[in-house]
């Protein structure tokens, strides 16, 4: 054996991630998370059992196989819209293959990207691909950037956008800087459905699941830091928990994996 075998995928290790997996339904909606690992990617599926159309919250990296799995390819016509909670990369980053597996679908309603005012890394992605095949692409990707109290509704989906508190490090001095950064509230029927995306504690994490029939809370961080410990950048589980209470029901994603 070469020098790089330590680097092998043993089969007992294959299915670790399928600790990160939910689901949760009632009447109205049917939720999917087929994965949620901090550092590498989310996919939030809501499905309206009334029509069978779909809403995304946040695309990292893997979506497509993510979407594949759970599902038959009727999301290439179905999902719309898309919202993204920030720019970091386990959440936009799978924006580019997932536009390239509907291009090649042949999907032809335009597709509606829910971002937060002033994401570059959105409308960077956004941009670039619509340039690229600006002459074969089948669909218009529409972008629209929202702030505190934004709405935006379809015929199935009322969405309704809070700003959070997350920071990126990724200043000189390593002082962080907040990120334009989003949680979202969703409408099916009479369901609410909240998302907090990435944030620390905040009043606008409590708005987003407060009262919600469920709300999907990030819990990254495994203890709480002490209070003087500088940048709080996630919730930790304790505090997610507590935060949940808010909520009729709840669930826990983004965590760290345990490998």
């Amino acid at each position: 054996m070469g020098p790089f075998t330590t680097g092998i995928v043993h089969p007992m290790n294959i299915s670790i991630f399928d600790n990160y997996k939910s689901e949760w339904e009632n009447d109205e909606v049917r939720v999917t998370i087929p994965f949620s690992v901090a550092g590498v990617g989310t996919t939030i599926l809501l499905t309206s059992k009334f029509t069978g159309k779909l809403i995304l919250f946040d695309v990292g990296d893997g979506v497509l196989r993510d979407l594949l799995s759970s599902r038959k390819t009727d999301f290439v016509n179905d999902i719309d819209p898309i919202a993204v909670s920030h720019g970091h990369f386990d959440h936009v980053g799978g924006l580019h293959s997932l536009f390239g597996f509907m291009r090649m679908m042949g999907r032809t309603n335009p597709l509606n990207i829910l971002i937060p005012a002033g994401c570059v890394e959105a409308i960077t992605i956004i941009k670039g691909y619509r340039d690229l095949y600006r002459t074969t692409l089948p669909f218009k990707i529409w972008y629209h950037e929202l702030s505190q109290g934004s709405g935006f509704d379809t015929d199935f989906f009322k969405v309704k956008s809070v700003e959070v508190e997350h920071f990126s490090l990724e200043t000189d001095s390593g002082t962080g800087l907040l990120e334009p950064a989003l949680g979202f509230r969703v409408q099916v029927g009479e369901t609410i459905v909240a998302y907090t995306g990435d944030t620390r504690l905040c009043s606008g994490a409590e708005t987003v699941v407060r009262d919600a029939d469920l709300a999907i809370i990030e819990a990254t961080r495994k203890k709480t830091p002490d209070p003087d410990s500088g940048h709080r950048v996630h919730l930790s589980v304790e505090e997610a928990n507590e935060l949940g209470k808010l909520a009729k029901e709840f669930i826990l994603v983004h965590k760290v994996p345990e490998i």
